[in-house]
């Protein structure tokens, strides 16, 4: 029996009929029986004996043929349900037979399906390689005639510059426009710069090989130095007010206190948090440093305000301090952690984390970071900043004396911090107290921190929102107190503290000029004493014969 691939027709087997030959015979016979007797001549012929023609008999007979009947007839039923029982397996067989083939065809037909689609992917693939491998290198050459032919112009546009800046009857207003132009001018090279070298890292730790030298002859004659050169040294904190004025407002007095070299702080801005300390100069050039500033701010900018990580308690925290011969910044913004695998990535050329349909990173802006950072023989750490479980107190003076001290825990659930009460069992978002008395003051500690926080609270006040003051970008808490007759109280509100902080640590100059002082000494020493030694021993020598 052939199959055709395109039938549906169900499969029908044919079955063998079984015809029973005793019934047939006797049948046959008494057939044969019956026309007999219509017969008296055969009868009279053969000498059939009288008891053949008795009625008994024919009715006996008749019986038995019955008989034979019902029998056949129950035996023919039962090998009919028996063939069709074993047609309906039969045919389920072939069902599950036919559909295993379809199935079959099937997988043949969707692997046949990926395999052509994986040979495009692939080849697709090559050919973009192919492409990127040939648009980089008509890149590089274009990127060396434009370096070549932009010095030109920038030497041109430069002595332009500095010559109307020279001019002895430029108003000061000009003078302001012509020193910023003149500053952009040379940023806008130094990222020309950057972006058509071959290797950044390497290109910078070339740039400050040739700035040593300079830096030591200024260290050594600090009259000597020209200051209309380009200085080998740069201040972070000068660096990071130029970056950050674009973003925020900057007052007259962080200015005065930045020129005076006085710690200042921003504190009134809604989107940053800034503490600047002063530091030393660090050997480089100024716009390396406001292209890293300005890429971890634009970062920092874009995570910060992403749901649900973001509320109104929380800025992008800027620090910049300096410990321990190092300049140390760190930029911290709220936002989604990064995983453990995707760090060592985060500064890879191409990869970026952004996957919003508006805005698609390019992978460049850490690439620049890391490359910069590298290149000053610095370094950079990502910190995840989570919530965490921690035990606190709240103590309560009133104006009549009276004490009143509670402790309670913040656990976390669901990633999100809460509050539980030590005498109860349920979780609460936010804890309130409410009382009588007039409130003095309010201290608020934690188990892992070693000095509470304390606020007096004057007569005047009515309503007042106090933040966590050990971190005021990323504040762990939130009093809302509540002073008026009717409606005393305060509620304690747990605030959600994760996010990321990138911290870059640059050697300073004047580190870099002691290491490389010590180690000259130490190894003078070293050289010394070694090349004395077989002299000493002659000395030695000389000694005890004479």
């Amino acid at each position: 029996m052939t199959l055709r691939a395109d039938t549906d027709r169900p499969f029908k087997p044919n079955w063998p009929q079984r015809f029973s030959l005793l019934s047939s015979f006797f049948g046959l016979s008494l057939v044969a029986y019956f026309y007999l007797l219509t017969e008296p001549d055969l009868m009279t012929y053969y000498q059939v004996p009288e008891w053949v023609l008795d009625p008994r008999l024919k009715m006996a007979l008749c019986a038995i043929f019955a008989i034979f009947l019902i029998n056949d007839a129950h035996r023919f039923g039962l090998a009919q349900r028996q063939q069709k029982q074993q047609a309906r397996q039969l045919q389920e067989e072939f069902n599950q037979l036919w559909q295993s083939r379809k199935q079959l065809q099937h997988k043949v037909h969707t692997y046949a399906g990926h395999a052509d689609k994986l040979k495009l992917f692939i080849s697709d693939k090559l050919l973009e390689y192919i492409e990127y491998d040939e648009k980089f290198l008509h890149f590089k050459s274009i990127a060396a005639e434009v370096r070549h032919n932009g010095v030109i112009g920038f030497d041109k546009v430069q002595s332009a510059l500095e010559q109307a800046l020279a001019q002895p009857g430029l108003n000061e207003a000009d003078q302001v426009r012509t020193r910023e132009a003149l500053q952009q001018l040379r940023y806008v090279w130094d990222l020309l710069d950057l972006a058509t070298t071959d290797n950044i890292a390497l290109h910078l730790a070339n740039q400050l090989c040739d700035l040593e030298e300079p830096y030591y002859q200024q260290s050594l004659n600090p009259e000597s130095a020209d200051s209309h050169e380009l200085q080998p040294t740069f201040s972070p904190v000068a660096g990071l007010v130029r970056a950050l004025t674009p973003l925020l407002n900057t007052p007259d007095s962080v200015h005065q206190a930045v020129a005076e070299g006085l710690p200042c702080q921003w504190q009134d801005d809604p989107s940053f948090w800034v503490l600047i300390e002063p530091c030393g100069v660090v050997l480089g050039n100024e716009n390396h440093w406001v292209l890293l500033l300005e890429n971890l701010l634009k970062n920092a900018q874009f995570f910060s305000g992403k749901r649900p990580y973001r509320h109104k308690y929380r800025r992008i925290g800027v620090r910049l301090t300096e410990p321990a011969g190092k300049v140390r910044l760190q930029v911290f913004n709220s936002g989604p952690g990064i995983s453990e695998e995707d760090k060592p990535k985060i500064f890879q050329l191409g990869y970026s984390t952004r996957r919003v349909k508006e805005n698609h990173g390019k992978g460049l802006g850490l690439f620049f970071v890391g490359e910069i950072v590298k290149g000053y023989d610095g370094s950079i750490m990502i910190e995840n900043i989570v919530n965490r479980s921690r035990q606190m107190t709240l103590r309560l003076e009133f104006e009549n004396g009276d004490v009143h001290t509670d402790s309670f825990t913040i656990d976390v659930e669901d990633d999100l911090p809460v509050c539980q009460r030590h005498d109860q069992s349920t979780t609460e978002k936010s804890l309130s107290w409410s009382f009588e008395q007039r409130l003095r003051s309010v201290e608020v500690s934690s188990a892992d921190s070693h000095q509470p926080q304390q606020r007096v609270l004057g007569s005047d006040i009515r309503n007042l929102t106090w933040a966590d003051p050990q971190r005021p970008d990323n504040p762990s808490w939130v009093l809302d107190i509540n002073l008026t007759r009717k409606n005393a109280g305060l509620v304690f509100t747990p605030l959600d503290e994760r996010g990321v902080q990138f911290t870059v640590e640059m050697p300073l100059a004047a580190s870099r000029l002691a290491e490389d002082a010590g180690s000259e000494d130490d190894l003078d020493t070293i050289d010394v004493d070694r090349l004395n030694q077989p002299f000493q021993a002659l000395d030695l020598y000389h000694e005890s014969t004479h």
